[in-house]
C-alpha cells in the first residue's frame, strides 16, 4: 500500500494512499476549487483550477514519486519548451490581471457576444470582461488604449487575484 510519510521529531505520521484517494473524491464532489492541507511536515494541495496546477508544478520542481518508484508528477520539459515558443510568438506584450477573486465572464449576458476578442482594439475605459464576486458584477476596463493579443480565460472560470486575463499590446 502506498503511503505519504513525514518524519517529525522521531514520530512517523502518514496518510495512506486510500485516504488521499478518498480526500480527492470528496473535494471533487464538493464546490471547493482549491484545498490545501499542511500537517506534520506534509503539504498537500488539491485544485480544480488548471492554472493553479501549472503554477504548482513551476513552484515545486521536484518529482512526486510513488512507493514503487514511478513518477506521479514532475515538471515536464515539453511544457517549458511550449511556453518558450508561446513567449517568442508574442513579444512586447503587457498583461491585464484580475483585480479580485471571482468568476470570469466574457460578456454581459450568458452566451452573448464577448466584449473583446483577439485582435479587438479598445480605448481606455472600455469594458473588457466581468468578474463576479459575491453576486456583484465587476466590470474590468482597459487602463489604456490597446489591442487584445490573447484572451486567457473562458466563461465561468474561477480567477484569482492577480491572475492574467488578457495579453495586450
Amino acid at each position: 500500500m502506498e503511503q505519504l510519510y513525514s518524519k517529525n521529531g522521531g514520530k512517523d505520521k502518514m496518510l495512506t494512499y486510500e485516504q488521499i484517494k478518498e480526500l480527492i473524491k470528496s473535494i471533487d464532489e464538493s464546490s471547493l476549487r482549491i484545498f490545501e492541507l499542511e500537517s506534520d511536515g506534509i503539504k498537500l494541495k488539491l485544485s480544480k483550477n488548471k492554472e493553479a496546477f501549472k503554477e504548482s508544478l513551476k513552484e515545486n520542481s521536484k518529482e512526486i514519486i510513488s512507493s514503487d518508484n514511478k513518477v506521479i508528477a514532475s515538471n515536464i520539459p515539453e511544457e517549458k519548451e511550449e511556453a518558450k515558443e508561446d513567449s517568442n510568438k508574442i513579444e512586447n506584450f503587457k498583461s491585464i490581471k484580475s483585480p479580485l477573486v471571482g468568476t470570469y465572464y466574457s460578456s454581459g449576458t450568458p452566451g452573448g457576444k464577448p466584449y473583446v476578442e483577439v485582435g479587438t482594439k479598445v480605448k481606455k475605459g472600455e469594458v473588457l470582461c466581468i468578474v463576479e464576486a459575491m453576486k456583484i458584477m465587476n466590470e474590468i476596463t482597459a487602463e489604456e488604449d490597446c489591442e487584445i493579443l490573447e484572451v486567457l480565460r473562458s466563461d465561468e472560470e474561477i480567477v484569482e487575484f492577480g491572475m492574467e486575463l488578457f495579453k495586450i499590446k
